[in-house]
């Protein structure tokens, strides 16, 4: 499991400005938590796929379309 802090995710943004959360993280899906306030957990292998687990502030921030 990696861990980013928010503010790593955001610089990771910045420098990929049209990408959606996903794809600049490498993940195949990003899921909002409600408890978690500072920091995207990110899961190699959850039922065969990689995943993040990030704030709903963050994921609101990101959203497209």
């Amino acid at each position: 499991m990696k861990r980013l802090p928010v503010a790593a995710v955001d610089e990771i943004m910045q420098q990929h400005p049209d990408s959606s959360l996903e794809a600049a993280l490498d993940v195949f899906e990003v899921f909002a938590s409600g408890s978690l306030s500072d920091e995207v957990y990110i899961l190699d292998d959850v039922a065969g796929k990689r995943i993040a687990i990030a704030p709903g502030a963050v994921k609101d921030k990101y959203r497209r379309g």
